[in-house]
């Protein structure tokens, strides 16, 4: 579905919980008592938000899916209590059927507002990172503060792809400027939510007809646009990160950030990973890095090996080259990406030369190698910028005929550490990759101490395999806990990681969390199963007087 405006998500949201018919509950319940029926509908707002963990399958949780000696037609059927408010406020039974659910497309969000010298912008939440620098492109979108130098003003937060505002917002997106300029809960100011329904209409004489605007979905302004505020529980952070699981995101207001004068790019080659993630400290405590990447050989030689082949695919550094960028092989070795930005070129240059000397000297970095211009900075930093899809080409169709891995198949996980422990977790799991015989390279977002694992999955791969596949991912998920790290930076928790939550924040943190929800969405549509267990509903009802 395709909402255009606020008003039309508050109606989807109160269609999607119905009161439709009653039962009569005698038999062996013995008391005679007529139960209500109300029909619920999952919502996944697609564009507003939901987690890379477990987010491509659209289900209904485990736990509502029907019993096979239910005679209802679909969804579950349970007894529940539930609350009336109105005359003789009471406490009584209801019975809930899940029916599906739906995707709300936020495309149609796309308003782009206009920007003061405060540097912020509220934007709708179907506006996508890319058309929102485009648009501040093409406004010429500047700050004059300090006349007779205007600056131009850009969005920062680059996920690695051209995301929705809202669904960056929802997921808590960072990426690989998010070492300088933060994450979405940094940039983030305000933003208007449209709540779930709390209450529903009565019925009455068989009819779910009765309208009340206690029944209607609210509408949220929650933040402002001022740098700080001590007014209150920071709501907006409750809901960067939330995953669609408590609201919908039509508009966000985000913070800009002045355009570099000067950018200068970097790459140095380590012949051990650990000694490269070493370095990441170092760099990251000295040098103002607005970038800083790391790769794994593996993820090395899957760049090379995705390149045009000219003489063959071996791992010479001359014969393939990419006409495109007149990109050339790289030596298949663990290697630093990292880019200086700064308003004059001497800083960015002194910059550079104090990261070339700690990578060459103090952690025995080699073929270290800078651009300035553009076009070769990207060039520089292209296995960096076309690792997802060299990691999946890894297992292609082999001579077997075998279908190979896809984008849907392929897991990407993430885990995030202090930096003090990031060499010895990122290089554990760079260990068991290659001695369980997986595909899995493993890159970061190392000044943040944020990495990722690529493992790309077949359709035919055998249990056996995707075993070894699960513990990986378990190894490196529980390593990071134990440094007081956390289970994922940046992806989510969706399905995929919902066990570890607990570990993490106990079962004080976890009730907290659960609370919140029951809380505000207490008829559980919104995104059900993510982040916490959907086994719960209550809310209220409205008694038609």
């Amino acid at each position: 579905m395709r909402p255009t405006n606020v008003e039309e998500v508050r109606d989807i949201l109160s269609a999607c919980c119905k009161m439709k018919r009653k039962v009569e509950a005698g038999g062996d319940e013995g008391d005679g008592e007529d139960i209500p029926i109300v029909e619920v509908v999952s919502v996944i707002p697609y564009g507003a938000g939901t987690s890379l963990e477990g987010h491509l399958q659209f289900m209904l949780p485990v736990e509502d899916e029907r019993d096979p000696n239910d005679d209802a037609e679909e969804g579950e059927i349970r007894d529940i209590p539930i609350y009336d408010i109105g005359i003789n406020a009471s406490c009584r039974r209801v019975r809930i059927k899940r029916r599906g659910g739906i995707s709300m497309d936020m495309c149609n969000f796309k308003y782009i507002g206009e920007v003061g010298d405060d540097a912020f912008v509220k934007v709708g939440s179907g506006v996508t990172r890319n058309a929102l620098n485009e648009a501040l492109s093409s406004r010429a979108c500047i700050i004059s503060l300090l006349p007779p130098t205007p600056i131009s003003m850009q969005f920062m937060i680059d996920p690695g792809a051209d995301a929705t505002i809202g669904g960056m917002t929802a997921c808590a997106a960072s990426g690989t400027a998010a070492v300088k300029y933060g994450t979405m809960r940094e940039n983030v100011l305000a933003m208007t939510v449209v709540l779930p329904p709390t209450t529903i209409p009565s019925l009455n004489d068989g009819s779910s007809t009765v309208t009340s605007d206690n029944s209607r979905p609210g509408v949220v302004r929650l933040g402002c646009n001022a740098l700080k505020s001590s007014a209150g529980y920071n709501l907006p952070a409750l809901f960067i990160g939330s995953e669609g699981t408590l609201g919908v995101m039509t508009d966000v207001t985000v913070k800009l950030h002045p355009i570099p004068a000067y950018v200068l790019a970097a790459s140095c080659a380590f012949d051990d990973l650990h000694r490269a993630a070493e370095a990441v400290a170092t760099i990251r405590t000295i040098v103002p890095v607005s970038r800083i990447e790391l790769l794994d050989e593996l993820s090395i030689r899957a760049f090379n090996q995705s390149l045009p082949t000219e003489v063959g695919c071996g791992d010479g550094v001359d014969d393939v080259v990419d006409d495109a960028l007149r990109v050339k092989p790289m030596e298949p070795k663990p290697t630093l990406f990292m880019e200086l930005e700064s308003h004059s070129e001497i800083s960015a240059r002194e910059d550079l030369s104090v990261a070339r000397n700690i990578c060459m000297t103090d952690f025995g970095g080699r073929n270290f190698v800078s651009a300035a211009d553009e076009t070769t900075r990207k060039a520089l930093w292209a296995a960096r910028h076309r690792l997802y899809y060299s990691a999946i080409a890894l297992r292609a169709v082999g001579d077997d005929g075998d279908e190979g891995p896809t984008s849907q198949s392929t897991i990407v996980t993430d885990v995030c550490v202090p930096l003090s422990h990031f060499a010895d977790i990122i290089s554990a799991t760079a260990v068991d990759v290659r001695e369980s015989g997986v595909v899995g390279p493993c890159f970061g977002h190392a000044g943040d101490g944020n990495f990722h694992c690529i493992l790309p999955l077949k359709k035919n791969d055998t249990n056996e395999y995707r075993d070894r596949v699960t513990a990986i991912i378990e190894n490196m998920t529980m390593r990071a806990i134990s440094v007081g790290g956390t289970c994922t930076g940046e992806h989510g928790i969706g399905y995929g990681k919902k066990r570890y939550l607990a570990r993490m924040h106990g079962e004080g943190g976890l009730s907290m969390m659960e609370a919140l929800k029951r809380s505000i969405d207490p008829w559980n549509i919104m995104n059900p199963g993510k982040i916490v267990s959907n086994d719960f509903y209550g809310g209220h009802v409205v008694i038609k007087k």
